[in-house]
């Protein structure tokens, strides 16, 4: 028997099984998941670094007409705007009269990027939602009915699909709806019943991973992906 020509043939067919391995293998192979954005190294409320990163940052809201113009835009530099009642998509009060009071309901459209992985994933959703509170980030979890946790906020509806991947951009499109008083300082004008508006999202399984019962996660801005907080809307003529 010749061992030397065994032991040859043993190896050719050794290193066929692996190539042929090699090859499977490579046709399974997963895309690369692309590296988080430096803007996910956000922050908790007291400016300490987040257990987990951001997966987004707002860009900027729009506020459209009724005819989808847009009015105004809100960005993290630029937080006061002024929206006009009669170009709102609905508006309860077309008169002038002092005392009277009236609401406006305008789209707003929310630009939303991308820029980590989820830290866990969704069950249901993204949930988007804002305040009306003047401490804005810092509204806590206080449940408005048992087994709520969204606390001190409104949901703009169902759950949202946030889908696109690292470093793309979605527009979320929903409806606000903005109460005034006619008042008289220096002439007849709407004057604005809610000073301060700030908007969240939430990813609906990290928002619960974080040590809500201890500062600084107890405060909202410190379990959202990313907020928007303090604006001030005004309603004009």
């Amino acid at each position: 028997m010749n061992t030397r020509n065994f032991s040859t043939k043993g190896c050719h067919l050794l290193l066929l099984s692996l190539f042929v391995l090699a090859l499977s293998c490579t046709d399974h192979e997963l895309p690369e998941t692309p590296d988080n954005l430096p803007e996910s190294k956000c922050k908790a409320v007291d400016g300490s670094d987040r257990l987990y990163p951001c997966e987004f940052i707002i860009e900027k809201i729009d506020f459209l007409s009724k005819d989808g113009a847009v009015l105004a835009t809100v960005t993290a530099d630029a937080q006061s705007i002024g929206i006009s009642r009669f170009q709102a998509k609905t508006n309860t009060y077309a008169g002038n009269v002092e005392g009277q009071t009236g609401a406006a309901t305008f789209d707003i459209r929310i630009r939303i990027k991308r820029v980590a992985s989820p830290s866990f994933p969704v069950n249901v959703g993204y949930l988007i939602g804002y305040t009306h509170n003047s401490s804005g980030k810092r509204i806590l979890h206080t449940p408005s009915s048992p087994g709520d946790t969204y606390g001190e906020r409104i949901k703009f509806g169902d759950p949202v699909t946030l889908d696109m991947a690292i470093g793309e951009s979605r527009d979320v499109t929903v409806s606000m709806l903005f109460p005034y008083k006619i008042e008289n300082f220096g002439g007849l004008r709407p004057i604005t019943i809610i000073t301060s508006t700030s908007f969240f999202i939430d990813n609906d399984e990290t928002t619960l991973a974080l040590p809500r019962a201890t500062y600084p996660y107890s405060q909202v801005g410190s379990v959202v992906e990313a907020y928007i907080e303090k604006i001030y809307i005004g309603i004009t003529n």
